[in-house]
């Protein structure tokens, strides 16, 4: 897409251009990162890295549809959510394993659910039920991942980390407390009440991609990092 002329104006491809370069530069810090840490924090690492990766393979899809048809489809983003929704969710069961024994259905509770949450709005999204059935089902999956987060297995193991992993943790949660819920706000101003792909709605999933990914991504790094030395 920086072959191609677009103007401050055009806030879609600005959003999409900085995404991009962003999810990129956090992925290649996460992979670097491999090589100063600790074998212990390699798994969730290498998953919030993989997650960017995938995230800015996704934008660059996005960037040439809208350069191309000034068009954002809704089925481009869905199939990041797809990848990146459930990498972070699993990424967050490997760091808390790193302080010790959870469970391993929690991991596979957390990523079907992460997954039954991105399939939930797309469902609503592609016509096959109601909207806003797809609504509902997906912040009811989002409050069970919340749910193991705050009151399961996890934060009993955190608990008995460093003050680092403790407070790590309590971001990304807090994360994916607040910066998880544009996900439906947004899903429901677009595709409920109708709006479509306004470039005010487009350009809020963007920003919100980025809190939501970059963000834990490089929290998982600070921690690791502080871990080692």
């Amino acid at each position: 897409m920086f072959g191609t002329l677009f103007t401050t104006q055009d806030v879609v491809s600005s959003a999409y251009a900085a995404a991009l370069l962003a999810t990129f530069s956090t992925a290649a810090l996460c992979f670097l990162g491999l090589s100063w840490t600790n074998e212990k924090w390699r798994v969730p690492l290498s998953m919030v890295g993989v997650a960017a990766l995938a995230s800015s393979l996704h934008y660059v899809g996005a960037a040439q549809l809208w350069l191309v048809a000034q068009m954002a489809g809704g089925g481009v983003r869905f199939a990041g959510w797809f990848t990146v929704h459930p990498l972070q969710v699993a990424a967050v069961y490997f760091f808390a394993r790193a302080m010790g024994k959870v469970p391993v259905g929690v991991f596979w509770r957390m990523t079907a659910a992460a997954l039954l949450m991105v399939f939930a709005r797309y469902l609503g999204d592609a016509g096959f039920f109601n909207p806003t059935l797809g609504v509902l089902l997906s912040i009811g999956f989002w409050l069970y991942i919340l749910g193991e987060m705050y009151f399961g297995a996890m934060p009993e193991v955190i608990h008995k980390g460093s003050r680092v992993v403790r407070l790590g943790y309590f971001w990304i949660r807090l994360i994916m407390t607040i910066g998880w819920a544009i996900y439906p706000i947004l899903h429901f101003v677009d595709v409920v009440i109708g709006t479509g792909q306004a470039p005010g709605v487009v350009a809020l999933y963007t920003l919100f991609d980025l809190v939501n990914l970059i963000t834990p991504s490089l929290i998982v790094l600070a921690v690791a990092g502080q871990e080692r030395y």
